[in-house]
């Protein structure tokens, strides 16, 4: 045995100093390259390293996804560092390009061999693991790029934390990466001096890729699709890879071939207040008149009440409800357009878009501006105004910022219906009834006992508008399908769907002065409680910021992921950007524990990021959260019953944040819970928060794009 350890003892010992020598040649010939090649160009699209970070196959580079974008990878590496004896091998990672220069990633490793029988049914790794990196500013803009990162930030578990850095360029076709990572003491994975070329064959979207991760090599060839117009410009990845030199825990060689396939998915084009010109170009059947053009003097020429008349019904045939058309005459003549949008529910903005498109087009000669007051279940929210000339000159290609100047926006307007000669006093009809399905899915991910449990149902509401400000809604849950762990009696029975008839409840929602707008609902919750719920927003003067106050009040434990009978929350929120905001509060949260709560909201379109941090008392949880429509962005045509699916469909993963003392990351399904209300003021009245003079602005060019998409054509010329 002694002559065994010794010859094993000298063998680990002459592959070390090997190993050591091939780095010693990989940093030699990077910097030859380096010196060499001198006329450095962009690289192209990041691709996702196996590690759940932009990168090469295996390593990091100092690329981050660009703003916005989301990236979903799946594949089947692991590293060897952890074993090889498992009957499951996945690797999923999702990133988001969260700000400038700024990439987190979630990663999920399942290297296991189920254990036939047993309550276990794991037997080896689910681990759950966040990733950070960050591009570095550099005083050069030629020279190589230079980002840090964190593998693994926080968590029970610790089998792939690791800090790095690292330094990237490109040379031509040619792409370098040179870094060093410091792994955990408890077997790295990710460890040492790393480093890795790329060479990318002409426009072919083929690249092979050599690299060392600081412990083995690997080599492999990555294919990148064109931009796919059909798929929002995103971009199919797919990799394969061999690795060299690696050796399991056991000594034994542990080399393997692996795959990966990733999507890349950017959210939305230009950043917000940019006024820059988009791709969208109308089709040529779409074309305007020329804005100097002459009516033919034999013709018989509209009148006044012609022009409104018919504007009414472009925007009625549109999609729009409760439309009303009148002038009225303020320092000038003005449009006035009263109307409430369901059928656009990703943005008000494109309804706002057909509202000033068709009015500038239709309005009577000698009109100024175009007034679109804005009304939710018939109550009056915000006026929003644009120059006629300026938004006519706009949807001919002309300077957005001509309109961006003439633009106008007022919370809470007061009703001058009287001071305006209405062409038809009554609006037109709305919907009686507006039928709503929703997916319900309620999940785990990465358990000792399930890689994914989950229980899905369908949320089928009913609303029924009843006078102003008012509705009546239900909601009624049809359970579709759950996993064995969700059976009664199971590990997560709790989270399992129920039946029947959720939610009868009256809904009022009303202003309580010019600041104010505030909504109650009271009736049955979850299933068997009676109780309230109740909304206050407290818009701030000066500023786009709010305060917010929130409750929910039942006459008995709902129970389950609703909690005790009593939740209360208070936060103000501070808008950052236009689209991005942050939210900080106190919460008496639905397990009756009490503490903070801090959230960061950033809009990517029509795709709304979330990451929060919540303590009540002892137990802290940090979790991302993403809403995302469910329904085309023109919906169906409105009707005495409307039918839609959902606009903000919300789904995210949270983890408890691990101490010393509490090192065990328990799923507890129910704690420290944000309070949960059957609607939200946010989602019905205030289009998801992104409402503001500033955030208009930067719809302008979809307001344009929606003119031409949507409009009746024939119509509107």
């Amino acid at each position: 045995m002694a002559i065994l350890s010794l010859k094993i003892s000298m063998t680990i010992e002459k592959k070390m100093a090997n190993r050591k020598n091939q780095m010693q040649k990989w940093f030699g010939w990077s910097l030859v390259l380096s010196a060499l090649c001198v006329k450095p160009v962009l690289a192209q699209n990041p691709g996702v390293s196996t590690l759940g970070v932009t990168g090469g196959l295996v390593i990091p580079s100092a690329e981050v996804l660009p703003l916005g974008t989301l990236a979903f990878s799946y594949g089947n590496y692991q590293e060897p560092q952890l074993g090889t004896a498992f009957s499951t091998q996945q690797n999923l990672s999702f990133g988001l390009g969260l700000l400038q220069n700024v990439e987190l990633f979630g990663r999920f490793a399942n290297y296991n061999t189920p254990v036939p029988g047993s309550i276990i049914l794991a037997n080896g790794i689910r681990d759950l693991s966040a990733n950070l990196k960050v591009r570095l500013p550099t005083p050069w803009t030629t020279g190589p790029r230079i980002a840090i990162g964190v593998n693994d930030i926080a968590g029970g578990a610790i089998n792939f934390k690791a800090a790095y850095v690292v330094a990237s360029e490109q040379f031509g076709p040619l792409g370098a990466s040179l870094g060093y990572a410091k792994g955990s003491a408890n077997l790295p994975t990710f460890d040492g001096a790393f480093g890795g070329l790329s060479l990318r064959m002409g426009d072919t979207g083929l690249s092979a890729l050599a690299e060392h991760d600081g412990q083995q090599k690997h080599a492999g060839l990555r294919w990148v699709s064109p931009q796919l117009t059909w798929l929002s410009q995103a971009q199919i990845a797919a990799t394969v890879q061999r690795s060299f030199g690696a050796v399991a825990p056991s000594g034994l060689e542990a080399n393997a071939s692996r795959f990966a396939i990733t999507l890349q998915v950017p959210l939305q084009t230009p950043q917000e207040g940019s006024l820059d010109k988009r791709d969208f170009k109308p089709a040529p059947a779409d074309a305007l008149p020329d804005i100097d053009a002459k009516p033919d003097p034999l013709a018989m020429q509209p009148t006044p009440d012609d022009r409104l008349d018919a504007l009414r019904k472009a925007l009625v045939a549109a999609g729009l409800e409760g439309v009303r058309v009148g002038l009225r005459s303020n320092m000038g003549s003005v449009l006035v357009v009263e109307y409430e949008n369901h059928r656009y529910a990703h943005n008000e903005a494109d309804a706002l878009g057909l509202v000033f498109g068709l009015g500038a087009e239709m309005a009577p000669p000698g009109t100024k501006r175009v007034l679109a007051v804005t009304f939710k279940q018939g109550l009056r929210l915000y006026e929003t105004s644009a120059g006629v000339a300026e938004y006519r000159t706009f949807l001919r290609d002309g300077p957005a910022s001509h309109v961006r100047d003439s633009l106008v926006w007022d919370r809470q307007p007061s009703d001058r219906s009287e001071q305006t000669r209405w062409i038809d006093s009554a609006p037109s009809a709305t919907s009686r009834v507006r039928i709503e399905v929703k997916p319900d899915l309620n999940y785990t991910l990465g358990t000792e006992v399930g890689a994914f449990d989950y229980a899905l149902a369908a949320n089928i509401k009913l609303m029924a508008p009843l006078w102003k400000g008012a509705q009546l809604y239900t909601g009624f849950m049809v359970p579709v399908d759950h996993s064995d762990n969700m059976e009664d009696g199971a590990v997560f029975s709790v989270l399992r769907q129920r039946g029947g008839l959720k939610t009868v409840a009256l809904q009022q929602s009303f202003w309580l002065g010019e600041r104010v707008l505030s909504q109650v609902a009271a009736g049955r919750f979850h299933y068997n409680t009676t109780g309230v719920q109740a909304e206050t927003a407290l818009f701030m003067p000066n500023s786009d910021d709010l305060l917010r106050l929130r409750g929910a009040g039942y006459n008995q434990n709902p129970g389950a992921l609703a909690g005790q009978d009593l939740a209360l929350a208070a936060s103000y929120r501070h808008m950052l950007t236009p689209s991005m905001s942050l939210e900080a509060g106190v919460q008496r949260f639905s397990d009756g524990s009490r503490g903070p709560s801090i959230e960061w909201n950033r809009w990517f379109g029509d795709v709304g990021v979330q990451i929060y941090f919540r303590k009540g008392d002892d137990a802290k949880f940090a979790g991302l959260q993403m809403s995302f429509p469910l329904t085309p962005r023109k919906g169906m045509a409105p009707g005495p019953v409307f039918f839609t699916g959902t606009s903000q469909q919300v789904q995210g993963i949270r983890t408890r944040l691990t101490t010393a003392g509490q090192p065990a990351n328990l799923v507890q399904p129910g704690a420290v819970r944000d309070i949960q209300l059957e609607t939200s003021l946010d989602a019905t009245q205030l289009n998801a928060g992104r409402l503001s003079r500033d955030y208009l602005v930067s719809q302008l060019y979809r307001m344009r794009e929606a003119f031409f998409i949507f409009r009746n054509t024939s119509q509107a010329k």
